[in-house]
């Protein structure tokens, strides 16, 4: 069944156990049809059952990405308006806080990291992705969000001392932002004690070159490979003894 886009029209959920089909379900193209429909109950009841089959990581950087994707590009053909675009970005936010992992307080022992969005990027999905896969990973996180200016993030970053700085902008033209963001930060080695590692990620790592002109110590385009980079850090860090539990900022 589909509806007059094409899309995939997902039958109303009834009690009882998922349809043994579930698999053939969970696509981008289901789920973005309900992110452009606004509908949050069964667009959680997507992520949620592909969650219970994969591991976070892989549903955010293979079935949200993908979902995201299609939206931009219909957006970009003109099959959608800027209003479906908006309706899905909201709608996908909310089914991410339903979804998110209970971890407890035992989970904020370790390293601490700040995640970021640049002055100019209102875009925050990658923000809540990265904070939920690094959470599990053992880092004690806290997201500033979007369009944060460069200065007053570094304020930030050096009055909670992390140990690891994630910045994330989704275009190429967003490069002198993060530049600036990497340099104020840069800026706090004169400050007593380990500089953070900076990390930049979202659509502008896509780009090597543009990449490569940041600034950072680290870049790149999928969760996974930030979770491996945060991942050997963190055992550097504490092969050093160098992770203590974060103050009451974290």
């Amino acid at each position: 069944m589909s509806d007059d886009r094409g899309l995939p029209r997902l039958l109303p959920a009834v009690a009882g156990p998922p349809p043994a089909d579930l698999g053939a379900l969970m696509t981008p193209e289901l789920l973005a049809g309900l992110l452009a429909d606004g509908d949050e109950e069964l667009a959680a009841w997507t992520l949620e059952n592909a969650l219970a089959e994969l591991p976070r990581i892989r549903v955010y950087d293979e079935l949200v990405r993908d979902a995201m994707a299609l939206i931009g590009r219909r957006w970009v053909e003109g099959t959608w308006g800027i209003a479906e675009e908006h309706v899905a970005s909201g709608t996908l936010l909310r089914c991410l806080e339903r979804v998110a992992p209970s971890l407890g307080p035992e989970r904020r022992t370790g390293p601490g990291v700040v995640l970021v969005a640049v002055s100019g990027e209102r875009h925050a999905i990658g923000l809540v992705c990265a904070a939920q896969v690094l959470a599990e990973a053992g880092w004690s996180v806290v997201s500033v969000g979007a369009d944060e200016p460069a200065d007053d993030f570094a304020r930030y970053v050096a009055r909670v001392r992390p140990a690891l700085v994630c910045v994330t902008a989704s275009t190429a033209d967003r490069a002198d932002a993060v530049r600036e963001t990497v340099s104020a930060i840069r800026a706090l080695r004169a400050i007593p004690g380990d500089p953070p590692v900076v990390a930049v990620g979202g659509g502008i790592a896509a780009n090597a070159a543009v990449a490569d002109s940041l600034g950072a110590d680290w870049h790149g385009t999928t969760l996974a490979d930030l979770v491996r980079h945060a991942t050997a850090l963190r055992e550097r860090l504490e092969a050093e003894g160098g992770v203590q539990p974060p103050d009451d900022v974290f």
